[in-house]
Formats: C-alpha cells, structure tokens, sequence
C-alpha cells in the first residue's frame, strides 16, 4: 500500500516536472505567481480566522464618554478595543452583555453627564444649600440629556438650565430658561421631534415655558427659531395641513372649471396660498360723555337745637359761678347741617374683537394649459 502510494507521487512529480519544463519563461513566471498569491490568501485567510472577533459595546460616543467607559472597562479587567477615532468601544462577542451590565451597575451610561444616582447615591455630611442646589439642578441636567439622547434621531445632547431664586414677589420673579445643544445623526431632525425635545424638558423642569426652551445643533444652528410646541393660532402641523388642504380645494375647483372647455387631464393648476395664523384679540371700551346716569346719591341733613342755663346779670365772678343766683334758661340753636352728594358714571359699551385664524394675506395661481386642441386661446 506504502509503496503504491509512492509510485503514484512519483508519477505526479514526473508529470509536473515535464509540464513546467515545456513551459516557456513567462509562463513559469505566470504560474508560480499565481501559486504564490493562492499561498498568501490562504495562510491570510487563516491568521484572520484565528484572529479573536470584536463587536460594538457602543458607537458614536462622546469623547468624555468613551474615557469614562475604558475607565470602568480596564477596572473589571474586560478586554476592549478603541475603535478608529476613539469614538467607539468594541469588546468580545460573548462578553457584550456582561460588560453593559457592569457599567450599568458601576452608572456609567453613555449620553449625558451625570444624574441624581450619581451625586445623591452616597450622603455627604457638611453641605451647605447652596451647594445641595447646584448638585441638584447638574443632576436635573444629566437625566434630561439622558432622556433627550434616547431619541433615536439625536447622538447626545446637553442641557442647561437657568432657575432664578424665588422671590416674596410675583412680579419681580424671573422666568426659567433651559438651552440644548443637540448631537445629531446622519438622519437629522424633523420639526415634530423638535417640539417633542421642548415638551420634555418644559414638563419635566417646574415653572419653564415651553417659549423659554433654545435648542441648537452642532453646526450651531437654531432648531426652535418659530416653534414653541404650540402656536399663537394653534398646532404647528395643524396650520400647515389647513393651508396644505386649502390650497388642494382651490386647485382642484379652477381644474374642474377648466376641463369643462380645454377637455379631462388637459389643464395643470398650482395654487400658493399665504395665511396668518396669528390669533389677534382686540379690547375696546367706548364711552359716551352725552349718556349718563346717576348711580348712587346720599344725602346728609344734620342740626342740632338744645337749651341750656346762660348767666343773666352783671358780670363778674359771681355770676358764672355754678351755685349764683339770677340764672334764667335761654334757648341756643348749635348747627344745621345739610350735605348731597351725587355720583354720575358715563355710558360704557365693551367691544372684544377676535380675529380667527387661517386669513388670506396673499394667493397666487399657475395654470398651465394643453394647447394641442384647435379651439384654445
């Protein structure tokens, strides 16, 4: 059997040393080139196979993330690798739920500072309000951001907030602010997940107007220029769809008037419309001088009559003293007193005018006509 096998090898070398040595030189050249990059690819595709895998733990992290994150990583001794940029964190397939677990546990998350876990998790003895305060309001700041990131249209974001000491008095009571500087995707941002962001970080910090709430990009760009949520005439989108449904209605009535004459599908119609949705509320108090009327009138009528013993005689100390004689009664009138008075209130008419919403400032039509049929203008 050993030496059949030998014989077949030997006849193998034979027939290979016959082929090459009939081969001219560049065809030699040609073929261990060709053997070699086969060599190459194989003992390549080996070393890879063999190479342990990586996958993500997390992606798109900010730089201050990622170094929390390798901290904690490198303290649980879980082997990680930096993805190109160091904006990436990959770890062993088999160990990416561990890992995640033991940064929840250590509260190391990726998008957004830190929250009340952090700062509040251990009590610390000798703090004075103010500092409770500031350590209160970062926290509100991280748990914002971390609920902002969730969305899957931002990366991170950070938040900033602005609360004013209450004071004794309304009026002199400054209103809250709140800025976002949003990380966004490739994907970008639509209106609607804009006003979402204003909404949750209104309802979730006390006293904040949803107008007080700036969002930006990382370009710098002003994502809440024109939305509060809620415009002065209504919904946003509602507005829009108004006009949207406004302008297809018009369209389509001019089209049905046209394809009476010009004939069906011979007639194209644009129409633009431009309408306020600014409600206005006008107050007006007329008052008429000519029309009044008495709406109240008091009257006091005072006097006062009484008698009372006077001195007659000659004068002197004797006369005034109480037990002298020759006093006789005289009757003494005091006062009278007479007052009225008369209160008049003009004619008053209240007007309240409100304007509705959804006015027609400006519209314009593009018709665009089939000029095949003879019988067009």
């Amino acid at each position: 059997m050993a030496a059949e096998q030998a014989n077949i090898l030997q006849d193998v070398r034979l027939q290979f040393q016959d082929f090459f040595g009939a081969l001219s030189l560049g065809k030699r050249i040609t073929l261990l080139g060709a053997l070699a990059v086969v060599l190459i690819g194989m003992v390549s595709l080996i070393i890879v196979a063999n190479r342990p895998s990586w996958a993500p733990l997390y992606t798109n992290l900010d730089p201050a993330d990622a170094a929390r994150i390798v901290e904690k990583l490198q303290e649980n001794q879980i082997p990680y690798l930096l993805a190109p940029g160091g904006r990436g964190v990959l770890v062993d397939p088999q160990m990416v739920d561990q890992a995640r677990l033991t940064l929840a546990r250590e509260r190391v998350t990726p998008g957004g500072g830190v929250g009340f876990m952090d700062l509040f998790g251990t009590p610390s003895l000798g703090e004075t309000e103010f500092q409770q305060q500031v350590k209160y309001r970062i926290a509100q700041e991280g748990e914002l951001a971390r609920l902002i990131s969730q969305l899957d249209a931002i990366r991170s974001a950070k938040v900033s907030l602005a609360i004013p000491q209450k004071t004794l008095f309304s009026d002199e009571q400054e209103d809250t602010t709140a800025a976002v500087a949003l990380t966004l995707s490739g994907n970008g941002i639509n209106r609607g997940q804009v006003e979402t962001v204003i909404h949750l970080v209104a309802g979730a910090v006390s006293s904040l107007n949803p107008n007080n709430v700036r969002i930006t990009d990382q370009s710098g760009k002003l994502l809440s220029k024109g939305v509060s949520g809620q415009s002065a005439g209504g919904n946003v989108g509602d507005n829009y769809a108004h006009q949207s449904k406004f302008e297809k209605e018009l369209e389509a009535k001019i089209a049905k008037q046209l394809e009476e004459v010009v004939g069906e599908a011979r007639v194209k119609v644009i129409v633009a419309a431009t309408m306020l949705f600014d409600r206005q509320t006008i107050k007006e108090q007329l008052i008429d001088p000519d029309q009044t009327s008495v709406i109240s009138e008091q009257i006091v009528d005072e006097s006062s009559v009484g008698s009372r013993s006077v001195p007659v005689g000659p004068s002197g100390v004797t006369t005034n003293l109480p037990e002298a004689t020759g006093r006789e009664a005289a009757t003494v009138s005091e006062f009278v007193k007479k007052n009225s008075t008369k209160n008049f209130e003009s004619s008053r008419r209240e007007v309240i005018k409100e304007s509705a919403p959804g006015t027609l400032t400006r519209g314009s039509v593009s018709v665009l006509l089939d000029n095949k049929r003879p019988h067009i203008l």
